[in-house]
């Protein structure tokens, strides 16, 4: 008898560890021609995991180059899965933006930003689904609000075809001496590999 609640046991335990998430990855780019800003181009990853209350990890990299403003930019985000049932998925997390090698005009600029992440999709099973990302960030010198909203065409093994709308606000209020607002915005387009 205790025999045959011990292979029940360790068949019930393997089963939900099968059953269980396994570690996925996304990666993707985007490439944004601003109404005012000229060329932004993006890259990111995500990795999850199933390791309960240990965050899922977002990692990016962005460069805007403009005559009358240059910067790159670094995301690092700790993220969980709120909600992903296959019509509706909802990540929120907290991270940090470093801008570096920034200039505007002719002052230089550098500052690392503590954020706040949200990105919803919707129908993401589905061969059609609309998406919107929210990155924003305050520090005593720096503060951003990074948004985006747009549709997801899924081609295949994973790859999805997205374009959408981004407005990216800015303000540095003394940061390394610089008083500016700027506001950049218009239509993006890119890739996400789903693995």
């Amino acid at each position: 008898m205790k025999k045959t609640i011990l292979t029940a046991a360790i068949l019930a335990v393997s089963a939900s560890v099968a059953q269980a998430d396994i570690i996925g990855a996304k990666l993707g780019y985007n490439y944004w021609n601003t109404a005012n800003h000229g060329d932004f181009q993006t890259v990111y990853g995500q990795i999850e995991h199933p390791v309960p209350l240990l965050p899922n990890l977002a990692v990016g990299y962005s460069k805007l180059n403009h005559d009358k403003l240059k910067f790159d930019s670094y995301d690092a985000t700790g993220y969980y899965e709120i909600l992903d049932n296959g019509n509706i998925a909802l990540d929120l997390g907290l991270g940090a933006r470093r801008f570096d090698s920034g200039k505007y005009r002719d002052a230089s600029f550098s500052d690392t930003v503590p954020m706040i992440t949200a990105d919803v999709e919707l129908f993401q099973a589905s061969a059609l689904s609309f998406y919107s990302k929210l990155y924003a960030g305050r520090s005593s010198d720096t503060r951003f609000n990074d948004f985006e909203v747009g549709a997801r065409f899924h081609l295949f093994a994973g790859l999805k075809l997205q374009g959408g709308y981004r407005t990216y606000e800015i303000d540095m209020d003394g940061t390394k001496g610089i008083y500016n607002d700027e506001r950049i915005k218009g239509f993006n387009l890119g890739l996400l590999w789903d693995i």
